[in-house]
């Protein structure tokens, strides 16, 4: 009985040990991804997603902490959306109006873009119409999806 309880023991503590590491384990590669995330800043320059004949493609010009260019999307057997935005960019991430025409119709909704090392990522959360645009609803809880990577071009 003293060994099987022993066995046992043995077990639930080597267990524990394994779940503690793969938290720690975690925690770190966490930590260096947030680290990196905020260490890195956004350029001027093109950003480009490109695939299965999709095509994300964002050009922009920094002025201090105000940024404008071009964004379109253009989605293979879709309608394509072309144009403008102006925003702010802060603590690596860009909060901006985005000004485009689809279907021959102008619209106005806001977009944020999280920049990291040569790359940046689109933000995604509930808007509501504010009178004249779509508006997020929380721009600091919005979810930024690996889906759709924009790299930078080098020109």
């Amino acid at each position: 009985m003293k060994i099987i309880n022993f066995g046992l023991s043995l077990l639930v503590f080597a267990t524990a040990c394994q779940q503690t590491g793969k938290k720690q384990s975690d925690h770190v590669q966490m930590g260096s991804d947030t680290t990196s995330a905020t260490a890195t800043v956004a350029e001027n320059g093109t950003y480009q997603y490109l695939k299965n004949g999709d095509t994300i493609s964002l050009t922009i010009a920094i002025d201090g902490d105000k940024v404008h260019g071009d964004l379109n999307y253009i989605w293979k057997e879709k309608d394509r959306n072309i144009g403008h935005i102006d925003g702010v960019l802060k603590d690596s991430i860009l909060l901006a109006d985005y000004t485009f025409s689809s279907e021959g119709q102008q619209s106005i909704r806001q977009v944020a873009f999280k920049f990291g090392k040569n790359r940046v990522v689109e933000g995604y959360g509930a808007m509501e119409d504010k009178g004249d645009k779509m508006s997020f609803v929380a721009p600091d809880k919005l979810v930024y999806d690996q889906k759709f990577v924009l790299e930078k071009l080098r020109q």
